[in-house]
């Protein structure tokens, strides 16, 4: 059996729903929402609503910072969503509920390229890297 990306992201898609359910390993199921975000992509009917939602998101928050502050920042809940998921991941932090939701946001956003901070092009690419050698190894096995 040789594993894909997009089969990876799946599958930790998957263990994040069920680690969700049982209420255990917070931490963990919120790096398996982000990696498997970013794995899936824009591909298949989760990927594409995980799309839709980040772009309306960063659209909303455009608008809102536009109509506040008189310039729109696409990235602003971006940015907001990404300080929570590290305040949550800090070691002397518990990651909450939440944590494994909005790890799902930030992977979705980074997927679609909903954001446009130019910064952010490494870590997507990073990302893809990572899992790519990952699934590598797992088929080596």
């Amino acid at each position: 059996m040789s594993l894909t990306v997009p089969e990876l992201g799946a599958l930790m898609l998957v263990l994040f729903a069920v680690f969700y359910f049982l209420g255990i390993f917070a931490k963990t199921r919120a790096v398996f929402a982000f990696l498997g975000a970013v794995a899936i992509g824009t591909g298949g009917a989760l990927g594409h609503l995980l799309t839709r939602i980040a772009t309306a998101l960063a659209d909303a928050g455009g608008a809102l910072t536009a109509w506040l502050f008189g310039g729109a920042i696409a990235g602003v809940l971006f940015i907001v969503a990404a300080v929570i998921f590290i305040h949550d991941m800090h070691p002397k932090k518990g990651a909450t509920r939440r944590t494994g939701w909005i790890a799902l946001l930030l992977g979705a956003s980074l997927a679609a390229a909903a954001v446009t901070i130019p910064a952010l092009a490494p870590v997507a690419s990073g990302v893809d890297a990572l899992l790519a050698n990952v699934t590598t190894f797992l088929n080596t096995l």
